[in-house]
């Protein structure tokens, strides 16, 4: 019987610990123009991806993680810990430090932005699908700004 419990207790012990196994997600960010204010964040499902990115209500909740830091011209880079899964990325770089991305009249943005997988959509943002990667391992990734 003790063995028993001892080998419910192992078992379980290894799950949880598998479970919560965090992932460092190196995320470089190449060619930056101009100074200004990096808007990052970091979806887990496409139903917030999308909420965020194809309507203009966004909204801090559905973000897994973001970064808010001002940055200089050529490139950026930050890690963050992340547990295994599938995610998206999307930023932007807020060049007039008026906290959102702004676009011209026909809605094409006129200040940087990009998308993990450097994914583009077809008149407007690519979907999370086209955008989203599996974090399975210590990951490093490059976006190029549009």
């Amino acid at each position: 019987m003790k063995i028993r419990v001892l080998f419910i207790s192992i078992v379980l012990l290894v799950i949880t610990d598998i479970n919560s196994q965090t992932f460092k997600l190196n995320i470089e960010i190449e060619n930056i123009e101009q100074k200004g204010t990096v808007y990052l964040a970091i979806y887990d499902n496409s139903t917030n991806f999308d909420q965020d990115n194809k309507n203009k209500n966004v909204n801090k909740n559905r973000w897994v993680k973001s970064i808010v830091e001002v940055v200089n011209k050529n490139s950026f880079t930050r890690n963050v810990e992340l547990k295994k899964g599938v995610y998206a990325i999307s930023l932007f770089v807020d060049s007039n430090n008026n906290k959102i991305i702004d676009k011209n009249l026909l809605g094409i943005p006129t200040e940087q932005y990009g998308f993990s997988n450097n994914a583009s959509g077809f008149l407007g943002s690519p979907s999370y699908k086209d955008a989203s990667f599996n974090l399975v391992d210590d990951l490093d990734i490059k976006i190029s700004l549009k």
